[in-house]
């Protein structure tokens, strides 16, 4: 399987393409360019760095899964059926503050990720991603990612902080922020087991018809809303309250288990998942 990489837009505004092999686009192969504009001068008036790495391509054949381990940062994972190819894109970002000197940037150098396509389970392939920092004070190290593909199976997330969005899945989803809201917003019926752990931020699970579930939801600090216009929502305990709700969707045994706090919790299931409201994390 190969991989093509866009260079980075800010050599002169300059794209070229290369063939790469798979799993080589870490922040240090040859091919990475940072941030030309950057310098330990510039770090330290800001007290930050950013760096677009550009975009790595995959020629995936039909649904592919997605499993990243981030070491902090947004994560968006978009299903899109008018997309040719597989694109990975991602920020690598350092937020030390004013009065920093030239850290951000040195810091910066030390954050490092990878994309990697690998077949199974059966027909399916799957895109692992990893991000990494090996350099003191991790906690202001980010690296924000975008994924859009074709068609999009499951979603596994684990990441310290940051918002998690995922939209139009075909698969279920296991995705955990320690900070951050989470977004899944979906044309395609859900009947997996899914797990939405968040914390200071909003949940918003949409999805359409023919879904099930038996949602198991808690909020600490915020809200549980519910609009169910398409199918059978039942609530299946009387201690259900603002805070507290287990429901079965359409008689569904699949587990739905959503958490967070400092944050409301919202579940839709309509007619047009992707059209119904602003897509919002709440991070």
């Amino acid at each position: 399987m190969t991989a093509i990489r866009h260079r980075s837009r800010l050599l002169g505004g300059l794209i070229l393409l290369g063939l790469l092999p798979l799993g080589c686009s870490g922040v240090n192969n040859p091919e990475r360019v940072t941030d030309a504009t950057a310098s330990s001068f510039a770090a330290g008036l800001r007290g930050s760095v950013r760096s677009d790495d550009g975009v790595v391509q995959f020629r995936t054949r039909g649904s592919i899964d997605v499993d990243i381990a981030s070491i902090g940062g947004n994560i968006t994972v978009i299903g899109n059926p008018d997309a040719t190819e597989t694109t990975v894109e991602v920020i690598r970002e350092s937020t030390h503050g004013y009065l920093r000197g030239s850290e951000p940037y040195e810091a910066l150098t030390l954050a490092d990720w990878n994309a990697d396509l690998q077949p199974g389970p059966g027909p399916l392939e799957t895109l692992t991603v990893r991000s990494s920092y090996e350099g003191p004070e991790p906690w202001y190290m980010q690296t924000h990612i975008r994924i859009e593909t074709p068609e999009l199976g499951s979603v596994r997330v684990r990441t310290p902080r940051g918002s998690v969005e995922i939209l139009n899945n075909t698969g279920p989803v296991d995705l955990r922020t320690d900070r951050g809201g989470i977004l899944v917003a979906t044309e395609h019926p859900q009947r997996g087991e899914n797990l939405l752990i968040g914390n200071e931020g909003d949940i918003d699970y949409r999805v359409p018809r023919g879904s099930s579930g038996a949602f198991d939801i808690e909020v600490v600090e915020g809200e549980i809303m519910t609009r169910v216009t398409e199918g059978q929502w039942l609530y299946v305990d009387r201690a259900n309250s603002l805070e507290v709700v287990n429901a079965r969707l359409n008689s569904g045994t699949n587990p739905v288990v959503i958490r967070t706090t400092e944050g409301d919790i919202r579940i839709s299931v309509v007619p047009n998942p992707l059209g119904f409201g602003p897509l919002r994390t709440g991070a």
